[in-house]
């Protein structure tokens, strides 16, 4: 249930002018489509006038998420392609990011705002097909979801930084903070907001419950529920995308056990996010608002706490004892001193490899680093700062331990050293007490970071086996043992969403129910088996021949259902004749031996003016009976 802002209050905070709006071509798209008998070309024209949301329509339709081989040139077509109201929608949002991207509180991070909803929309795209939901949709609400929080900022901006602050320094929930001070939080604003811009209502409950899911009371694995979930993952991976390196890794846990509530992991989790990695940059340039690089995701699982750094008291506490014989690769140590340092090496029981300063030697160590590299910093031909920033850069020179000697007169430069990624500096002379005390501490450090990776891929294996096992818990909850088609539950819930959406959006959708003729007398003729041997010939049959984007669902007994989006009476009846003549041609077949089967289809097209979802299965039933009672195999569409 959402709570939406006090209507008068919400007209008079729209009265104030303050509240973030769609502009220009946005607004006049939307009062088009508010009319019963516009036109596409009118929304042709009003698109055309602005070239920067034509060439961004152009390339959504385009994209290769939604699917689309041949390369579309035309506006019209890719206003035909996308659909009016889809149309209106990314208008919005993208018009909505384009007026706002700064304002007056200064508590209020907007270039992060955006850079987030972006990641969040794009991420929202990847996970359209778990959401069960066309990415189109699915991005608007992901860039607009948390737009409450843009309005109270340019609502209330002084007030509404304190708030900010007072939320950061006390680690407080946002929203109870902000009904504290404004009686009403952002998600009541946000809903209220898309409310009035005519987005769908299965898209506000989304947003609106997004930050809470589970306390949302959807039912279990309803389509509602699912999106929720897939909105609540984009923004924490759009967290993961926006944070730095260590506050990524203190993400991960939380966002592995999103990722496993919605069945995604292990391969397909890294593909997902570093594709939406890549699409983030591309569209944070074409839309002008902030990106950052991301190492590819299966890096992220797999590396060590970066802020993992351990001072020689603090290392005799950590993990095994030091006793283990690592590689010590040695690189631009002056020839006086060489000896000495390789002996030492040797007598704390590692095993000394000597680079030499060169070129080829440095990239030696740059690309097969060894557990531990010590490099003098007055090596030639490359800065020892320089050196260390190169080294973090990859993927294994991330793990190795890197020791920098520094002479006396360097001094002042191990700070940058430090500040480029060496672990430790000491300065010379070296004396073996205080080597061991350095090498022990590398050899502890390199083995509690083996020991975490092993943990953090133990962690990996449990929630990619969660995800498994809670894909297969959901999938059998929402099927028909028999059949193996959805069962009622979860095509009436298909239904509801389905009729709710093409209400908001004025598209044609019917629905549809198939009883089998006579089928009693095959139970008392051949028994039971052969009748669960034709209800599972048929359910395969109507498996293969429905469309990509209808629902066929065993509805009871000897009767089956479907929903069809996108269809309207003429189209709906046309497929259910198609289905009833393909019925009376196959051979369904038990023991060998040949059985006659027939259905009767009942087709019930959405006219508009119906309350619920209910009706049209009332309607549908109604023209089912009359099937039958007109010698049945055939199909009725309700008047």
């Amino acid at each position: 249930m959402i709570s939406f802002v006090d209507p008068e209050r919400y007209r008079l905070m729209k009265a104030t002018g303050k509240l973030p709006s769609p502009k220009g071509v946005a607004f006049a798209i939307i009062t088009l489509l508010q009319r019963d008998d516009f036109r596409v070309l009118e929304l042709v024209r009003l698109v055309q006038s602005d070239p920067a949301i034509a060439g961004r329509l152009l390339k959504f339709a385009n994209a290769a998420a939604f699917g689309r081989t041949r390369p579309i040139v035309s506006l019209q077509r890719a206003i035909v392609a996308l659909g009016s109201f889809k149309v209106r929608d990314l208008v919005i949002g993208l018009s909505v990011m384009h007026s706002h991207k700064t304002g007056q509180c200064a508590e209020f991070d907007y270039t992060s705002f955006w850079s987030h909803s972006l990641a969040t929309g794009i991420a929202c795209q990847e996970l359209a097909r778990f959401a069960q939901i066309s990415s189109e949709d699915i991005f608007t609400i992901g860039l607009l979801t948390r737009v409450g929080e843009l309005a109270m900022a340019s609502l209330y901006p002084d007030e509404y930084a304190a708030v900010l602050i007072a939320a950061r320094e006390l680690q407080q929930d946002l929203a109870t903070l902000e009904r504290e001070r404004f009686d009403m939080d952002h998600r009541q604003l946000g809903a209220s907001m898309l409310a009035e811009w005519g987005l769908p209502d299965m898209l506000i409950q989304a947003a609106y419950h997004q930050e809470q899911p589970d306390v949302a009371g959807f039912p279990d694995g309803s389509r509602l529920q699912t999106l929720t979930h897939s909105l609540n993952f984009a923004c924490s991976l759009a967290e993961i995308c926006m944070a730095d390196e260590e506050a990524r890794w203190s993400l991960l846990p939380g966002l592995l056990t999103r990722a496993a509530r919605l069945g995604v992991g292990g391969d397909a989790l890294n593909d997902m996010v570093d594709r939406m990695s890549r699409r983030w940059r591309e569209w944070g340039a074409t839309l002008q608002v902030r990106t950052q690089e991301l190492p590819p995701f299966a890096e992220i699982l797999a590396a060590s706490p970066p802020s993992l750094r351990v001072s020689a008291a603090n290392a005799e506490q950590a993990g095994k004892a030091a006793g283990q014989r690592l590689q010590v690769q040695v690189l631009g140590v002056p020839a006086a001193e060489l000896p000495t340092l390789m002996e030492q090496i040797e007598q704390l029981g590692h095993l000394p490899v000597l680079l030499d300063s060169t070129p080829d030697g440095l990239k030696q160590a740059l690309r097969q680093p060894a557990q531990i590299v010590i490099a003098d910093m007055s090596m030639p031909g490359l800065k020892a700062a320089v050196f260390c920033r190169i080294l973090r850069q990859t993927s294994a020179g991330k793990e190795t331990y890197a020791l920098l000697l520094a002479s006396p007169e360097s001094e002042g430069h191990i700070v940058e050293a430090i500040d480029a990624g060496a672990d430790d500096v000491l300065v010379k002379p070296l004396t073996v007490q205080t080597l061991r005390v350095r090498l022990n501490t590398a050899t502890r450090m390199i083995l509690l970071r083996a020991e975490i990776q092993r943990e953090r891929r133990g962690i990996m294996r449990s929630t990619g086996e969660f995800a498994v096992a809670h894909k297969r818990l959901l999938q059998d909850a929402l099927t028909d043992t028999l059949t193996q088609l959805p069962n009622r539950r979860h095509g009436l819930d298909f239904l509801a969403s389905e009729w709710a959406f093409s209400q908001s959006n004025a598209l044609p959708m019917a629905f549809l129910l198939l009883d089998i003729d006579h089928f009693k007398r095959i139970n008392d003729s051949h028994g039971h088996p052969a009748g669960d041997a034709v209800l599972r010939q048929l359910a395969d049959l109507l498996k293969r021949t429905s469309r990509g984007e209808d629902l066929v669902f065993r509805y009871g007994g000897e009767e089956f259902a479907a929903v069809l989006p996108n269809a309207n009476a003429r189209a709906a009846a046309q497929i259910a004749e198609r289905i009833r003549a393909m019925v009376e041609k196959y051979d369904f077949v038990w023991e060998h031996q040949a059985l006659p089967v027939s259905v009767s289809i009942g087709v019930a097209p959405a006219s508009g003016s119906e309350k619920d979802s209910q009706a049209l299965i009332q309607a549908a039933d109604a023209a089912l009976y009359q099937a039958k009672n007109e010698g049945r195999n055939r199909v009725i569409v309700a008047s």
